[in-house]
């Protein structure tokens, strides 16, 4: 075979490569489900609902870059009726009776309508073809885990695996109530040092001063030695930063919540590295919405101390000032804002982002003397 053709022949094989992919999900739009469970009924199906809109960019993702890929494709199509509900009254009417407030998610039901399994946000191909395949596995989806734990399963096998079916559901609040079923107060913190434990821990724990949390952080150096510094002080960071994020944009008192008073108390109490840049943002938080001036006071003590350094300085800054902004009707606060925002446009390489922020403190200003 000469050069020629085997070029041609290579050519051929890239392209098809390329562009073997041409078969997609059979997805019509906002169909009433009467219509559709008729039609998996007589098809013998069981029906896949996909809750959206043409802004979601996830939701986007899933329709042009999953279900276009032909092996998810044929499962589908060969399984399912499937439907895709973007807007209007069928899809407003379908997301109160199965509860989705948020896209993307994809309930799985069978021909009556009754849900099966429930699968929230964005994945992987594998993942997608994983979570449909556990869909239709009737001991193991999201109803049949339900039912096992109704009915008194506490094993930790079953356990760890109900909290990542939950956690795929986007069911949080359901997810949380099992992982205090783990880590309840009679378990066993030298457990967490397993690898099975460990991780549980590591994708769904989000408070510092959980117990075990707490446990964590105050043994810290043995865990470095058992899953590396850099894992632990990733989910030390995460679990803080998170709160921090509560705590600074929240419109609640932080004070009145016995976990910013504990995360208060931990961190003035340690050595952590990290603790002094957390400390500057959660410290003023304590007067939010009950002292504004004692807020800003707080706040103006850290700069002057320089606490904050460099680029951390202008974020911590303007950070600062749109909770005075958003949520103070205090004019003197008020003026302490406008006074950091001032502080920025002298040092900012962008002034253009920053003076709207700059406008909308004054007109807020000009607003309350009115």
């Amino acid at each position: 075979m000469t050069k020629r053709w085997l070029l041609l022949l290579l050519t051929a094989c890239l392209l098809t490569g390329a562009y073997g992919q041409n078969r997609s999900v059979n997805l019509p739009k906002n169909i009433p489900l009467p219509d559709v469970l008729k039609k998996a009924k007589k098809q013998k199906k069981f029906v896949l609902l996909d809750f959206g809109s043409p802004r979601c960019s996830p939701c986007l993702f899933i329709k042009n870059h999953i279900f276009t890929i032909d092996s998810i494709a044929d499962f589908i199509n060969e399984r399912f009726v499937s439907v895709d509900y973007t807007e209007g009254p069928e899809k407003k009417r379908l997301s109160k009776i199965y509860g989705v407030y948020t896209e993307p998610v994809l309930l799985i039901c069978n021909a009556q309508g009754k849900l099966m399994h429930r699968m929230e946000g964005k994945c992987t191909p594998g993942e997608m073809m994983s979570r449909l395949r556990q869909g239709l596995d009737v001991k193991n989806n999201l109803i049949a885990q339900d039912a096992k734990y109704a009915n008194g399963n506490r094993e930790a096998e079953f356990l760890i695996s109900y909290i990542e079916t939950l956690h795929i559901a986007g069911l949080r609040a359901q997810r949380d109530s099992v992982l205090r079923n783990i880590f309840s107060p009679t378990f066993d913190m030298e457990t967490l040092k397993t690898p099975e434990y460990w991780n549980v821990f590591l994708r769904y724990n989000e408070s510092p001063v959980s117990r075990e949390g707490c446990y964590v952080f105050s043994h810290r150096e043995e865990f470095y030695k058992l899953f590396g510094e850099k894992v632990v002080n990733g989910k030390i960071d995460n679990m803080f930063n998170g709160k921090l994020r509560t705590y600074t944009y929240g419109q609640t008192p932080p004070i009145e919540s016995k976990e910013y008073r504990d995360i208060l108390t931990c961190l003035q109490n340690t050595d952590y590295p990290k603790s002094t840049e957390w400390l500057i943002y959660l410290m003023p938080a304590q007067y939010k919405f009950k002292d504004w001036m004692s807020m800003v006071k707080a706040i103006d003590h850290a700069l002057d101390f320089n606490i904050p350094k460099g680029k951390a300085k202008e974020t911590y800054m303007i950070m600062m000032s749109r909770q005075i902004c958003w949520y103070s009707d205090c004019h003197e606060a008020l003026t302490y804002a406008l006074k950091w925002i001032d502080r920025v446009l002298e040092t900012t390489a962008d002034p253009s982002k920053i003076q709207s922020e700059r406008e909308q403190i004054i007109q807020k200003m000009n607003e309350l003397k009115q």
